[in-house]
């Protein structure tokens, strides 16, 4: 069953952005630039934000996006993306979440690999195989308020790397460094509309 079909929404995007969500590799700049193409034939208002992540995968290398996630992801810890972690932090409710993440991922035959089973790529994944209104619910009462969280502490870092920016020596690329050093906000900007633009008035989700 497709998930979210009463959402209206492009949910053929999330797999791709779960995959570009987890640590980059050779195959992340190709992804990107897809999934902006795609993007653009559904009008939808998260195009802006994977086209500007595409445009920071196609021009970085390989090693300058891995320090870039691991800036994004690894060294702030309000900014990791175990959900878990956003909702209930240490606490015993945290590994009852586990748990029973760890529990539906196995019954959809999804592979955590490594990572812990509330990692936000896993749960991403985990909504595709849902039932719709199971899916609904895993963003609505999980995804989003972790996400929330996540981004509320990642602006304050953009806006100090983009009052850098404006400092740098003339000759530097102020624009292009402060478009690099939000490019994973701008991917998580992007999941953040294709679950929420639909219930706002146009002129918000769009803006």
């Amino acid at each position: 069953m497709q998930p979210f079909v009463q959402m209206r929404v492009p949910t053929q995007l999330i797999p791709g952005i779960a995959r570009l969500l987890r640590y980059p590799d050779a195959d992340t700049p190709k992804l990107a630039a897809a999934l902006a193409d795609e993007a653009m034939n559904t009008a939808h208002p998260c195009q802006e934000y994977l086209e500007a992540f595409a445009l920071v995968a196609r021009t970085s290398s390989l090693e300058e996006m891995a320090e870039l996630y691991t800036r994004s992801f690894d060294l702030n810890p309000d900014c990791v993306l175990e959900i878990g972690w956003h909702l209930f932090g240490e606490s015993y409710k945290r590994g009852q979440f586990l748990a029973m993440m760890r529990h539906h991922l196995r019954e959809n035959e999804i592979d955590a690999g490594n990572d812990l089973p509330d990692y936000l790529p896993n749960l991403l994944d985990l909504t595709m195989k849902l039932e719709t209104q199971d899916a609904i619910d895993l963003v609505d009462d999980c995804i989003l308020p972790a996400m929330e969280k996540i981004q509320s502490a990642m602006r304050p870092k953009q806006n100090a790397e983009a009052h850098g920016a404006k400092h740098r020596p003339e000759g530097g690329s102020t624009g292009s460094a402060a478009m690099t050093d939000g490019a994973y906000a701008h991917l998580l900007q992007a999941l953040f509309l294709i679950f929420t633009a639909h219930r706002m008035p146009a002129e918000v989700s769009h803006a």
